[in-house]
């Protein structure tokens, strides 16, 4: 049964991009929000993002100036539409 999951990055940014990722693949619509600054790598791009692009999530964010991400417009809205929400 497909469900909708929301990550929330809130701690442990990679591992929430791991976990993201990862519920892609039993074809679960995944929803992913980074609440704090996430780490860079040498050419300006958040560390792992690949991870992310390869399974087709869009990123949001609260935070203004994470690179590659649309603004978080809506956070209660994200929580009402989730079968689950988990935090990292």
């Amino acid at each position: 049964m497909k469900k909708r999951i929301l990550v929330l990055a809130r701690r442990d940014i990679y591992e929430a991009i791991r976990v993201a990722a990862g519920l892609t693949i039993r074809n679960n619509a995944v929803d992913f929000v980074f609440m704090k600054k996430a780490p860079l790598n040498a050419q300006g791009k958040i560390e792992h993002f690949e991870m992310l692009e390869l399974a087709e999530i869009h990123p949001q964010s609260l935070i203004d100036s994470i690179p590659d991400t649309t603004p978080c417009t809506d956070l209660g809205q994200l929580i009402s539409q989730a079968d689950r929400v988990v935090s990292f």
